[in-house]
This record gives C-alpha cells, structure tokens and sequence, in this order.
C-alpha cells in the first residue's frame, strides 16, 4: 500500500484480501523512499469500504487452523497460542496500534 496510496479504494473494490506486511516499526526495506502508510489510514480506508484491518501472523489462518499439514506440532501450537478463534492475531489491531 505505500507504493499506491491514492488506489487503496480500488484494490479493496477488486477484492484484495490483504495488505501484505506493513509496519509500524520498520521502513519498507524494499522501497524505502515510500514510507508505510499509517496504521490509522488503513483502518479507516478499509473500514470506509466495509472491510475490518486485521494483522495476521506470518502463516496464513488456513495453513494452522485447518490442517496439521503444514507445521510442525510445536510450531503450530505456539502459532495457534499467538491466535484468535479466526487464526488472526490475539487482540487484534489493538495490540499493535492501541485503537479503540
């Protein structure tokens, strides 16, 4: 998202599903003259399409929730320890970012 900031709306429109890594504690080693767009803005741009901002850990939900085939018994139940019910991060965009 800090490479197209002014589309945000279309790809949420198109079905993007996820933001890819944004953070709140590092530059875009990739790109580093585009800063990452703050946290805030991409909550209340999804929000204002209908979408909720979740993080998510690096392993997508599908991956540990649904099959034992993916990871390792110990990895998968620390993953599913760093989890909610939908295999997002436990407490949300909240512990990252204090939102309400």
């Amino acid at each position: 998202p800090n490479l197209s900031a002014q589309d945000y709306e279309c790809y949420l429109d198109a079905g993007i599903n996820d933001w890819g890594g944004v953070s709140p504690l590092t530059i875009d080693f990739v790109n580093p003259e585009a800063p990452w767009p703050g946290l805030a803005e991409l909550r209340d741009r999804s929000k204002s399409m209908g979408f909720e901002l979740k993080p998510r850990l690096p392993v997508y939900p599908e991956f540990f929730l649904e099959s034992d085939r993916f990871l390792p018994a110990a990895l998968k139940a620390k993953v599913a320890g760093l989890s909610d019910d939908e295999g997002y991060v436990k407490g949300g965009i909240q512990r990252y970012a204090g939102f309400d």
